[in-house]
């Protein structure tokens, strides 16, 4: 999830990794969850990163409440500038839906409940694209673009759900421009689907494409740029190599 303007913090253990010249070639690394699984969608610790630059697919079903499928062929077009470094190649489907209420977490679940609990088959994350201006409970509440079901959800076939907004529809605090904004919105929530996290954006914002103060899982849509950092690329490539539908 993140915010249009304000910052969420996050706790993590920091993990130090090395490289060597020439493409890499071995299997992500896994780590064990620490907590038995209890608090897997935390990933208090990355749970899985790669070095390799294996070519990825990732099989994305946009479901449409309310937004229309030319918006959202932009919004993937913008995503996979961000994608396609990493290796990961979106693949992208939609569906018309008419979800109701705005409550971020209860779209994620009628999400679950319009597929019968668990993303279809052939599919490795479901996002709704909704022109709803969702709220999330808490300090969040209206202030939300985007939500999550789960840090690295795309392991669970029921924790695999995503929602974010068509851009523009809430009202930010302060009316700062931002390009791409749906794209960037979708590109980020599924980035915490595949294992990314806030605490590993960095200012590789500002060698982007688009430039800008961070990169794309920063936590304020109006810093973001369409490019991972370099910690995040490493949890992004490993979640899709090891979850992704071959």
């Amino acid at each position: 999830m993140f915010r249009r303007l304000t910052l969420i913090a996050a706790i993590t253990a920091a993990t130090a990794v090395t490289t060597t010249n020439g493409p890499a070639t071995a299997d992500p690394v896994v780590l064990p969850d620490i907590d038995g699984g209890l608090l897997s969608c935390t990933q208090l610790v990355p749970h899985v990163l790669s070095l390799d630059n294996t070519p990825v697919r990732l099989d994305l079903r946009i479901l449409l409440d309310g937004a229309s499928q030319s918006e959202a062929q932009t919004a993937v077009a913008a995503m996979r500038r961000a994608y396609e470094p990493a290796g990961i190649t979106v693949a992208d489907s939609y569906q018309a839906v008419s979800f109701t209420g705005v409550d971020a977490p209860g779209l994620n679940q009628q999400a679950k409940d319009f597929y019968g609990g668990a993303r279809p088959a052939g599919i490795d994350v479901v996002y709704t694209m909704t022109t709803k201006d969702i709220t999330a409970a808490g300090v969040t509440g209206n202030n939300v673009a985007g939500l999550a079901d789960c840090i690295g959800g795309v392991r669970y076939p029921d924790r695999a759900f995503a929602v974010g907004e068509v851009h523009g529809v809430g009202t930010p605090l302060l009316p700062i421009p931002v390009s791409d904004g749906t794209g960037k919105i979708l590109a980020h929530e599924v980035g915490h689907l595949l294992g990314g996290h806030h605490h590993y954006s960095s200012p590789e914002g500002l060698l982007a494409s688009d430039p800008n103060a961070l990169t794309l899982m920063g936590p304020t849509l109006s810093l973001i740029s369409l490019r991972f950092s370099t910690l995040n690329t490493l949890m992004v490539k490993g979640h899709a190599q090891s979850y992704a539908t071959p």
